[in-house]
């Protein structure tokens, strides 16, 4: 049997990996470049809205067509087999995972509060048009990041790794944990808790087979740590609406990396992995079940 083709004469998972791997790095390059021309200038300071609108719009174009690139192409399978359309109990799913966020960031301000001195101000830092482009950029943002790291790539790699989900789970769960480690005031703690995000977010596709559910606790971690308290995330501070501080020690709290870097988002994160693994409020969709058994019907891997 060929070394790249599977009986079905189809490229093997683990090529088709592979594949976007490489299309996507390609593309990645050419944004970068086209918007340094189109927004030139250095992009020092990440707390500004100007650099958080490049990183945006530097990620996005690459992370779209390649997806797209790959269905249509090389897959040729329906966008609900990826579980990205607007299937029954989407907006359940996203419900579920806003929650969760909100749960977690309960769950590190009570600690931060219980630990060390937690004041809390009403006055917004930034203004109205900043923060409403804060939250647009966000949201554009935790999408595209969900079709990286828990879109097409891993959803491939499990096919590519067997039966056991965990090695492509840890696979790109570490690569989003590294690909934050290059932010402001990062450590090796942070790394550790965006890589145990990864695992949770991976657990939320796993369980609906849909991106919806690891999107809204995606979304809503970075809005109400960023937007509505005012604390970095992962290390890039935001327009937001309140003013929070936070004491010390940083391995605690997170210091300026944000709640991800220190040992009470640990707790949250696990806290987070276990209600999601085992909340039978989500489940598979009829649509998306379908299109994965018409996308797998007579293939083998």
């Amino acid at each position: 049997m060929p070394v790249f083709l599977n009986s079905e004469i189809e490229l093997r998972p683990g090529w088709r990996f592979f594949a976007y791997v490489l299309t996507y790095v390609v593309l990645f390059q050419a944004s970068g470049a086209l918007m340094s021309v189109l927004i030139p200038g250095p992009v020092a300071d990440f707390g500004q809205l100007r650099g958080l609108a490049l990183s945006t719009l530097t990620f996005l174009p690459p992370a779209v067509f390649t997806f797209w690139f790959m269905l249509r192409f090389v897959d040729r399978s329906p966008p609900a087999a990826f579980g990205i359309t607007l299937h029954e109990g989407w907006v359940r799913d996203c419900g579920v995972g806003l929650a969760t966020a909100a749960g977690m960031v309960l769950v590190y301000l009570g600690g931060a509060a219980a630990a060390s001195s937690t004041v809390v101000h009403g006055a917004s830092t930034g203004s109205l048009p900043a923060i409403g482009m804060t939250i647009v950029l966000l949201v554009v943002a935790a999408a595209s990041e969900e079709l990286v790291y828990r879109g097409y790539p891993l959803q491939v790699l499990l096919k590519a790794t067997g039966p056991s989900p965990v090695p492509g789970v840890l696979l790109m769960s570490a690569v989003f944990g590294l690909g934050h480690y290059l932010n402001p005031n990062a450590t090796w703690l942070g790394t550790f808790n965006t890589f145990l995000a990864g695992v949770l977010l991976s657990i939320a596709y796993l369980r609906t087979r849909s991106l919806w559910l690891p999107y809204g606790i995606h979304i809503g971690w970075n809005l109400g740590v960023g937007v509505v308290l005012g604390l970095p995330v992962s290390g890039v501070h935001l327009s937001s609406i309140l003013e929070t501080g936070v004491g010390e020690p940083d391995w605690l709290t997170g210091g300026g990396f944000g709640p991800e870097g220190g040992i009470l988002a640990t707790v949250a994160i696990i806290a987070a992995a276990l209600v999601v693994a085992r909340t039978r409020r989500v489940g598979i969709s009829g649509t998306v079940r379908r299109a994965r058994g018409r996308k797998s019907a007579g293939k083998s891997p």
